[in-house]
């Protein structure tokens, strides 16, 4: 009789990190736990032999000097993995088990070394320990021309990371000496174009855009603002220099407008208060990530497994943010806001135009 064999289930991913920063950004990562059917066996084997994995977490941004590194471990066991969840143990290593330092690299020369001290920060409620769960961070300013290569030992288990820094982006054009025009001399919309040189180190640039105003309503003014995302714009390489540009469709602007801004009886009057460009850009590492998690498009649906981080799982890359702030409008776009097919009736006005809040 020709035996049976059985099938083999994958690694499903469950275990989450959530790290917080001074931008208010929340992002997280996936470890794993395994099911295992053995080849002729109708028994389900739940676990595996123990291992433990060491994951990590981190983002560095030139522009703050402390840079925060989630440090973590994942491991399967008998029982209730949501039990274990909601023990810190479980998922934190213990001042005793976990040595790890920053090392700032030159030329493959180690300059100086960061020694990351740890600190409790709150976090979202769900199945994981909390309300405060350890993050551990340094506090230097980062140089753009150096790499930065993380260095610990996990009970006895060493992982290495490294990962440049995100250089200045630089802004140009139009945008930044003159008010959007979104409406022609004629009446029709304008695309003005966004536009900046990429910054070495900088793969992936997010666009968006902040619309602010104030609401008043009675005797009280109340700063309002929402932000709308435009799109991604890929570098061709990481040397920088290259120059990139995305379009802001004058009609999608104010169909945006109109439907962020929503309607409120109670408000008098809204006073314009400008326009802010926003651009958030990706490291190498962070940019492969984000490739390799884009939603699936294709019939295939199954994600190969992505990390930088030497011995362990996770992404140790570089991020930054730039603002251009309180862009205008110009002359023709004035009018469109405060009168046009889509703003008309949210008694906008524009202070310094002729559509003034007096």
């Amino acid at each position: 009789m020709m035996a049976r064999s059985c099938p083999r289930l994958k690694r499903v991913p469950i275990f989450a990190l959530h790290l917080p920063d001074m931008h208010i950004r929340s992002l997280f990562f996936a470890g794993g736990i395994v099911l295992l059917m053995s080849a002729c066996s109708t028994d389900l084997e739940v676990t595996a032999p123990y291992k433990e994995n060491t994951i990590v977490y981190a983002l560095l941004d030139k522009d703050s000097t402390t840079q925060y590194i989630k440090i973590n471990k994942a491991f399967l066991g008998p029982g209730n993995a949501f039990e274990y969840a909601q023990v810190p143990d479980s998922s934190e290593y213990r001042d005793d088990q976990l040595e790890a330092v920053v090392q700032e690299v030159k030329n493959g020369t180690v300059i100086q070394s960061f020694d990351l001290h740890d600190t409790l920060w709150p976090h979202d409620p769900g199945i994981f320990a909390g309300p405060l769960h350890k993050l551990y961070y340094f506090t230097a300013p980062l140089d753009s021309s150096a790499t930065y290569r993380l260095v610990a030992t996990a009970k006895g288990n060493h992982i290495t990371a490294e990962t440049p820094v995100v250089a200045k982006m630089t802004p140009s054009g139009n945008i930044l000496s003159q008010p959007l025009r979104l409406v022609t001399p004629t009446g029709t919309y304008a695309s003005p174009s966004i536009r900046w040189i990429s910054a070495a180190n900088g793969r992936r640039y997010d666009v968006s855009y902040r619309f602010r105003w104030d609401d008043v309503v009675g005797n009280d003014t109340i700063p309002r603002d929402f932000t709308q995302f435009l799109g991604s714009v890929v570098a061709s390489d990481n040397t920088g220099g290259e120059q990139l540009s995305i379009s802001l469709g004058g009609e999608a602007f104010f169909q945006t407008v109109a439907f962020r801004v929503g309607t409120n009886p109670g408000v008098q009057r809204r006073i314009f208060k400008g326009v802010d460009i926003l651009w958030a850009v990706a490291g190498p590492a962070l940019y492969n990530y984000l490739q390799l998690n884009s939603p699936i498009s294709g019939l295939v649906e199954e994600r190969p497994t992505y990390t930088n981080v030497d011995n362990g799982y996770g992404i140790f890359s570089t991020r930054r943010f730039v603002e251009v702030t309180t862009v205008g409008l110009n002359a023709q776009t004035v009018p469109e806001l405060v009168q046009g097919p889509y703003t008309a009736g949210l008694q906008f006005c524009v202070p310094g135009s002729d559509f003034g809040c007096n």
